[in-house]
């Protein structure tokens, strides 16, 4: 018989008292998308919210988290939830009454939190924000938890989940990166940092680099993507590549880029030859794709992928992560060391 923890116990005890049909519905009333409901529960597993527990919870989205939320912080917590949609606040607002869910609903911009109800012990964000506030790190309690989807490059994919605690001065203290992501909060974006081609015949095709390119160089180097003549299964599981596609982000290797094309979405790397030949080559969670068979990029593409798996193909929580202060927003990031 597995071993369970109070924590464990406690979260199995909530999902049983608030089943998720109740909020993503079977009679028309759903919100879509939203977040499953198996993924919900990892992610207040992660989180670790104790009875008595203050807590606030961004981006209402069906309303599922915060009332599961309310039942592990008990009689004796507060559940404030943050949303900047009225019609979703409201929705969740009466599904609250109707079962009788103890969560204290605000309209208003979640990049913001809501210090009024705080310090808090934990938040919950179940967005991506462009970066992460440090607002939301100074209403967290010293030794406080932040859970929340993060970008962790500037590629259009580079979605993941951040688990920040703070130290008693709200600085981080730990943090931890894991596989995942949730939609793009409702937010103003933020300046667009890379350059990027989409074929014009195509709109669904498009290449991103990770560094600044020559617009016509990006242009090429989707050119020559979406001629590719070289297809092979890719090395990886289909439950590894995402960990591979965040060791190679974190890796950071030279021509690091993001590509759509038919086959599917990809990461790899490209660059132009002496001779002005573009050589580029992707892995999606199906394929290697490259522009040939003895393409350059795809060689290099091949002695990455055989490092990470000599380095026991690791995981995107096993990666070093850290978050960089940018003015009054914090940036997350993975690294190899």
């Amino acid at each position: 018989m597995p071993n369970t923890t109070p924590t464990d116990q406690a979260l199995d005890q909530a999902i049983h008292a608030v089943p998720a049909e109740q909020f993503h519905g079977v009679d028309g009333r759903a919100v879509r998308p939203c977040t499953p409901a198996a993924v919900t529960h990892r992610h207040l597993r992660m989180l670790d919210v104790h009875p008595g527990a203050n807590v606030m919870d961004i981006g209402i989205g069906s309303g599922l988290s915060a009332a599961l939320l309310a039942q592990l912080a008990g009689p004796e917590g507060r559940v404030t939830a943050v949303e900047i949609d009225p019609a979703l606040a409201r929705r969740a607002e009466a599904l609250y009454a109707e079962y009788g869910h103890q969560v204290a609903v605000v309209v208003g911009d979640g990049l913001l939190g809501y210090p009024q109800n705080g310090p808090y012990d934990r938040i919950l964000v179940g967005t991506t924000p462009p970066a992460i506030p440090d607002a939301w790190l100074q209403q967290l309690k010293p030794g406080g938890t932040l859970l929340s989807g993060v970008r962790i490059a500037d590629l259009p994919g580079a979605y993941a989940i951040a688990r920040i605690t703070v130290d008693d001065k709200h600085q981080p203290h730990q943090v931890e990166i894991h596989h995942g992501g949730y939609t793009p909060m409702v937010a103003p974006a933020p300046a667009d940092t890379a350059s990027r081609a989409v074929d014009t015949q195509q709109p669904d095709c498009s290449l991103t680099p990770l560094s600044d390119q020559d617009p016509s160089t990006i242009e090429r180097l989707l050119a020559a993507l979406r001629d590719a003549s070289h297809t092979e299964p890719t090395p990886a599981q289909h439950a590894d590549y995402f960990h591979l596609k965040n060791w190679l982000i974190a890796t950071e290797p030279a021509g690091l880029l993001e590509a759509t094309i038919d086959h599917g979405t990809g990461i790899g790397l490209g660059s132009l030859s002496p001779n002005g030949t573009a050589h580029v080559a992707i892995a999606t969670d199906e394929h290697l794709i490259a522009d040939h068979i003895e393409s350059s990029a795809l060689e290099v593409l091949h002695a990455l992928i055989h490092q990470w798996r000599e380095a026991g193909s690791p995981r995107t929580h096993e990666l070093p992560a850290r978050l960089t202060r940018d003015t009054d927003v914090w940036q997350a990031r993975v690294s190899r060391s």
